[in-house]
């Protein structure tokens, strides 16, 4: 199978697992992978124990210091196994990516769509640190 046959199933992949938040506004999944073996999957989400009620996930303040993203979900389930993340439907924020480069992490595959999507994230900024870190972004 080729790569970019591989790396259309994990993104649609990444793409279901996004369902699974229930955030109401933005729902994320990502996938990480070894050698095109899954070995982590996330969604954004409030931390384990801690309620999803509707109220929290209705004030911004909150569920910004509250919810974790699917990429760090996703890391933490890979516990260290992972050559390259998958993320729908968006880049990485700044923050996460400094994690996928912690992680070694070499590659990250997402969305066209995502570097002309409405984010408080930059992208450009997203893209130069990755290049800086010699990570490998492909958009689909």
């Amino acid at each position: 199978m080729t790569q970019l046959r591989w790396d259309k199933r994990h993104l649609d992949l990444a793409r279901h697992i996004a369902q699974w938040s229930k955030d109401p506004r933005k729902k994320v999944g990502a996938v990480v992978t070894k050698d095109n073996y899954v070995t982590g999957i996330g969604y954004n989400g409030f931390p384990r124990g801690i309620a999803d009620s509707k109220a929290r996930l209705a004030d911004p303040e909150i569920k910004k210091q509250l919810v974790i993203h699917a990429e760090v979900n996703a890391l933490a389930a890979a516990q260290g196994q992972g050559d390259c993340i998958y993320v729908w439907p968006c880049l990485p924020c700044t923050q996460c990516l400094g994690l996928i480069i912690q992680h070694k992490v070499r590659r990250v595959v997402t969305l066209e769509s995502s570097l002309t999507r409405k984010t408080k994230w930059n992208p450009d900024l997203v893209l130069s640190l990755a290049e800086e870190a010699k990570i490998e972004v492909v958009f689909i």
